[in-house]
């Protein structure tokens, strides 16, 4: 007779769907999404920067200390340039990583019983975790602190059943958490906040906590030390009223609607949601007035201890963004699901101690789960699936971002067609890399890394990318300087092994195109010389135009061969914007 393994318990099915559906709706959307924003500039450094580049790993990124994600963006570039498909495989190991083992810490504070559906379906399908995951700078933080705050859980209750080592797993996944995002800083809360909600004094535990502690310690010193870019940056001011209007926005249009798989209304300007109509945004009020309500009345005292500890990370969460980001981007970061996604794993496990008694650790956990409860949970797991499909598709598309997309495919078909294609370097539109990151907005920093572009070199026949990522060849320039006639009749300037200086009628400040028209009848190195800045260069035998990118602030410009030779006859210089076909 042949043996058969023990099938699943329908409990756990029902489980399995409810991780699995989101799960490959968002791996779908992911997959067919693109690098934009902040994932060139990571990109580009990380491929710039050595192996061992501490300075890379630990540095200031706009108020964030994230060396764990630098490091394994610099791992991932290496291996796979721009291949966001490569980019994009971890994000979604830690996210189906994240729901096991959320699973598994239900099921060993509850048991496995129908009650624990809902709150993993929530975080499974919360919208505040599905959408702005998308955008790959971002996940790389969220992804591993939600893997490290799992893991640290099922670490702990794992200790607190059996003891031994598994409190070096919590105090290690936490220092993990740490590595990626200072968010990581509430995993030890969590820790300390099922404890007391299993009703395990913290007193038996005071080791593990001083260690915990010391831990978050020592990173928030490290952390102060390092980042300072993003503390009180922005015009903007933090008062009680845009500190309200910013809370409001992240229950009324954010929090709320997120943990439903809403907002149905769609996204919003950046990475927001559009907030929803009054009609929508009222009762979901109200239906969390009623769950908070309805928690107490269910789990008296635990009721009101999960929900403190959902208030408290709420509470700290808004003063995080108030003093971090509130004066430079407004209230309007309140429908920002960035900065209020960590919540949904903590609402589903309040939520869960909120309305079920945790059984005793010791317990077997395999008892066969009552069916009284099984409709109300299957309607509720199926209601939140079908809201997170239909907001998850209709918030998906404002993070896909198919300009970029649409950006870097243009610019691999350019290479393909013509190899030896030598860019001028000029900015990019701002829906693929915004201007205010100042030299990292340019096409250099987001195609640069696909095999065969050139940058800003000499050449007798220059390229831009236009705002499709397509190349178009540049025909000249519109002249903001001409270079003064030189006293050669039919040559103008003779250069010779001796520097050159040709005036410009118009002094020239910032960045443009040079145009050299010249003739000679032997070819030769020589140097093109901008007060001191020499650029090599080679002049090609016959009539021939050369470009080249000119910075700074300068009124002449210096020509000269490296050895002797056949001089050449500069007939025209031109400085400025390129013109293409």
């Amino acid at each position: 007779m042949a043996l058969r393994g023990k099938r699943p318990s329908p409990v756990t099915s029902a489980a399995f769907a409810a991780g699995v559906i989101p799960f490959v709706l968002h791996a779908w959307a992911a997959l067919r999404g693109s690098l934009a924003q902040d994932d060139f500039v990571i990109t580009y450094h990380a491929a710039k920067s050595g192996p061992f580049d501490f300075g890379y790993f630990f540095q200031d990124y706009h108020g964030h200390f994230a060396p764990g994600g630098f490091l394994l963006a610099d791992v991932l570039t290496a291996w796979a340039p721009l291949n966001f498909a490569v980019l994009m495989a971890p994000v979604l190991v830690m996210q189906a990583a994240s729901s096991v083992l959320l699973w598994a810490v239900l099921v060993r504070c509850f048991g496995r019983r129908w009650g624990i559906l809902v709150p993993f379906a929530m975080f499974t399908t919360s919208t505040l975790l599905l959408v702005p995951t998308l955008w790959w700078a971002y996940a790389i933080q969220i992804a591993p602190v939600l893997l490290a705050a799992t893991a640290a859980l099922h670490a702990h209750v794992r200790y607190l059943a059996d003891g031994g080592r598994w409190a070096i797993a919590t105090v290690a996944w936490t220092v993990f958490g740490l590595a990626f995002y200072e968010k990581a800083v509430f995993i030890p809360v969590l820790i300390a906040g099922i404890t007391v909600l299993l009703g395990i004094s913290l007193r038996r535990h005071l080791v593990l906590m001083g260690v915990l502690a010391a831990v978050v310690a020592g990173y928030a010193v490290v952390f102060l030390a390092l980042t300072t870019s993003q503390v009180g940056q922005g015009g903007g001011a933090v008062t009680v009223g845009t500190v309200a209007d910013m809370t409001g926005r992240m229950l009324g249009d954010t929090l709320i609607p997120g943990l439903v798989g809403g907002p149905w209304s769609g996204p919003g300007p950046g990475a927001t949601f559009a907030a929803s109509p009054v009609a929508v945004r009222i009762p979901l009020l109200l239906l969390a007035v009623v769950v908070l309500v309805a928690g107490i009345r269910v789990g008296g005292l635990r009721a009101r201890k999960a929900w403190l500890l959902l208030g408290l990370v709420f509470v700290a969460d808004i003063g995080l963004s108030a003093a971090t980001r509130l004066t430079e981007v407004g209230p309007e970061l309140g429908s920002d699901p960035r900065y209020v996604a960590d919540l949904a794993l903590v609402v589903a496990l309040c939520l869960a101690f909120a309305f079920l008694e945790p059984r005793p650790l010791d317990r077997p956990s395999d008892t066969v789960p009552s069916t009284a409860k099984r409709p109300v949970a299957l309607a509720l797991c199926l209601a939140l699936i079908a809201s997170s499909a239909v907001g998850f598709s209709r918030l998906a598309p404002g993070l896909r971002f198919d300009h970029s997309r649409e950006f870097l495919a243009n610019a691999r078909a350019s290479i393909e067609r013509e190899p030896d294609l030598v860019l001028f370097d000029t900015t990019v539109p701002n829906d693929v890399l915004h201007g205010w990151f100042g030299e990292n907005a340019r096409t250099s920093r987001v195609v640069g890394l696909i095999p065969g572009f050139q940058f800003d070199q000499p050449t007798s026949q220059m390229s831009l990318l236009d705002d499709t990522g397509t190349a178009r060849t540049i025909t000249g320039v519109e002249p903001v300087s001409r270079g003064v006639p030189g006293p050669v009749a039919g040559c103008g300037y003779t250069v010779g092994e001796h520097l050159v200086r040709v005036p410009l009628d118009t002094p020239v400040l910032g960045r443009y195109l040079l145009r050299i028209d010249y003739f000679t009848s032997d070819g030769g190195e020589g140097f093109v010389d901008r007060d001191g800045t020499r650029v090599p260069v080679w002049f090609q035998p016959g009539l021939h135009t050369m470009y080249l990118p000119i910075e700074g602030l300068f009124d002449k410009i210096g020509f000269q061969l490296s050895a002797k030779g056949a001089p050449v006859c500069l007939a025209k210089v031109d400085v400025g914007k390129p013109l293409t076909q």
